[in-house]
């Protein structure tokens, strides 16, 4: 990886981190619902198309799909969300995230961001919401990666949004 600029380093109690962690999941398991639900429908009326299925079995066969696909995701995409955390930390560089030691691409070779927003959560919470994109063989995929800001770097992360 070449070097690459820090952008802000931000230092988390860990109850901050915690409580920004049960929010993060509870975002991340509203969208993995949504997710879930959309594989259900389309693996359905797509099974039944194409495959000339019966409702009954193509819904057999995409609910398990609909469950494993988003707990997959959950599972190996989020690993830097764990409660706990001694010294939590965040550093943003131009094209990764560092979130406890734990490396997140943001831009390269496959990856672009798409956007960086500050988006409202729950408690008044602020978070710092990067949207990542890269292409696959049947065209752009997007992932969210969301960041705490500490209540005292609110400029800095607007400076971060703006491109500063």
């Amino acid at each position: 990886m070449k070097p690459s600029n820090l952008k802000a380093h931000w230092i988390y109690s860990t109850q901050e981190w915690n409580e920004f962690v049960e929010v993060a999941k509870a975002k991340k398991k509203e969208d993995n619902f949504y997710f879930g639900l959309g594989i259900v429908t389309l693996g359905t009326i797509g099974l039944m198309i194409l495959r000339d299925t019966g409702f009954l079995i193509a819904v057999a066969f995409a609910i398990p799909l609909s469950i494993l696909i988003p707990w997959l995701r959950m599972k190996f995409s989020y690993k830097h969300l764990v409660k706990g955390v001694k010294n939590p930390e965040v550093k943003i560089f131009d094209d990764h995230l560092k979130i406890n030691n734990h490396v997140i691409e943001l831009k390269g070779s496959q990856k672009k961001i798409k956007s960086i927003k500050i988006i409202e959560a729950k408690n008044g919470f602020q978070l710092l919401e990067f949207d990542v994109q890269w292409l696959t063989r049947k065209g752009p995929t997007n992932d969210e990666y969301r960041v705490l800001i500490p209540f005292d770097k609110i400029k800095e992360a607007e400076n971060i949004v703006k491109g500063k």
